[in-house]
């Protein structure tokens, strides 16, 4: 078994507010929609038999060419919603700075767990994916589409590490991460990380 964590391709800039979802729903650019194509290639050998997606465009936009390559109809499912980062979305550093001292501490110092302003810690947005992540069929191959934050929780939970931990891990636009299940181990690898096409 294998699952292949994707991250959005490159998404535009501005307002794109949605009235369903939280945060800025941003389609992705001229540059994603060429990454987006490029997976289909990476793709085209593998047996994958379901593709999630998360609730936000850039993540079906980004697996589309895919999706239609195989056959597929992408699975929305909010678990794959990138990390709630609360109230601090449109605000920039120096206003978050002298609103939530004590999160810009943390934030920096990364040595415990925290809560984002108004949304989760990373303990709460890694048991959200770890629901989705252990629940799968371990016989069959996958395709995550998610974001950034989530995909690098998603390797701190899988290598043993805190969330807080996250900064850790680069993740581009459109890259991929590659984690297999081991029956004989009963356990997972990390074969690929960060792996742009």
């Amino acid at each position: 078994m294998s699952i292949y964590v994707i991250r959005h391709a490159e998404k535009q800039k501005g307002d794109f507010h949605h009235q369903g979802l939280k945060f800025n729903d941003q389609p992705i650019t001229q540059s994603g929609i060429a990454s987006a194509r490029r997976l289909v290639d990476f793709f085209s050998s593998l047996d994958i038999e379901f593709i999630y997606i998360s609730e936000y465009l850039r993540t079906q936009q980004t697996i589309a060419y895919v999706a239609e390559a195989k056959a597929l109809v992408p699975v929305v499912d909010n678990r794959l919603n990138e990390i709630d980062i609360g109230c601090i979305e449109e605000m920039t550093d120096g206003q978050i700075q002298e609103q939530y001292p004590s999160f810009w501490d943390s934030y920096h110092t990364r040595d415990h767990e925290f809560r984002m302003p108004g949304g989760e810690t990373g303990e709460e947005a890694e048991k959200r994916i770890r629901s989705l992540f252990d629940s799968l069929d371990r016989t069959k191959n996958y395709i995550l589409a998610t974001h950034e934050g989530l995909t690098r929780i998603l390797l701190c939970s899988v290598l043993g590490l805190p969330a807080y931990r996250r900064h850790l891990f680069t993740i581009d636009y459109a890259s991929i991460t590659v984690f297999d299940f081991l029956p004989e181990f009963n356990c997972w690898t990390v074969p690929k990380v960060n792996m742009v096409v």
